[in-house]
């Protein structure tokens, strides 16, 4: 465990400036709320604040399919399985460390939103819950992503991750069914996408164990095929 978490702030100090530029996004959401008048210009304001999910939601596929490769390049990767590190809990430590920074990043909006979105009325336990979900749909994102990274380039591993959660989720919105179900990134935003002042939700826990295991899944087989790759091969 501790391997896993030394691995895990590593990659946050590596990160920390994405992370920072990911911030300042809430930062602005701040001064929105400071600035503008909330009863007149709140759903604007809830706009806003779903566009921050998407962003979030962005970086964690960028985190996810960028970090092996840059542990690979800078040969760092080398050292630390020379140090009594298993492969899958050197995987496990990166998907904390986005945890991490992906955590920070919720708790800010979370905490930005219930003061800005709040006092126009908008629910505050919907609003922490939306954030859970955003959360996990941000955690299996990237979870998708350190799988296709593990054989993939960071880029085709961002676009493949984008196909794998994308596709579902569209062959739900054309033709129905529960296609979106397979990988659940939509499902979970879906609530927080559509969120309105005066539309009730329903708690969907059922929902949330279900990334839940896909991300232990998607780890799982990830480790499987990190075993049988070759990280002693230079790469650009």
């Amino acid at each position: 465990m501790r391997n896993v978490l030394l691995i895990a702030v590593s990659f946050v100090r590596e990160q920390r400036w994405p992370i920072f530029v990911l911030l300042l996004w809430v930062v602005g959401l701040c001064l929105i709320g400071l600035t503008v008048d909330l009863r007149k210009s709140r759903e604007d304001v809830l706009i806003i604040f779903k566009q921050l999910a998407v962003y979030g939601v962005a970086f964690a596929v960028f985190f996810g399919g960028s970090a092996l490769h840059n542990d690979r390049r800078s040969r760092r990767i080398l050292a630390v399985l020379s140090k009594a590190v298993g492969r899958k809990q050197y995987l496990c430590g990166l998907l904390t460390g986005i945890a991490l920074a992906l955590s920070l990043y919720c708790f800010c909006m979370g905490f930005t939103g219930s003061w800005v979105l709040g006092q126009s009325g908008f629910s505050i336990s919907l609003l922490w819950y939306l954030m859970l979900c955003f959360m996990a749909a941000s955690l299996l994102s990237a979870a998708v992503a350190v799988l296709f990274s593990t054989f993939l380039s960071p880029l085709f591993a961002t676009l493949a991750t984008g196909l794998f959660i994308g596709i579902p989720a569209l062959i739900t919105l054309q033709f129905g069914g529960k296609w979106a179900y397979a990988i659940p990134v939509y499902p979970l935003l879906g609530p927080l996408l559509n969120a309105t002042f005066h539309q009730r939700w329903h708690f969907e826990w059922l929902l949330l164990m279900l990334a839940a295991f896909e991300m232990i899944g998607l780890w799982l087989i990830a480790s499987w095929i990190f075993r049988r790759r070759d990280i002693a091969v230079t790469v650009e």
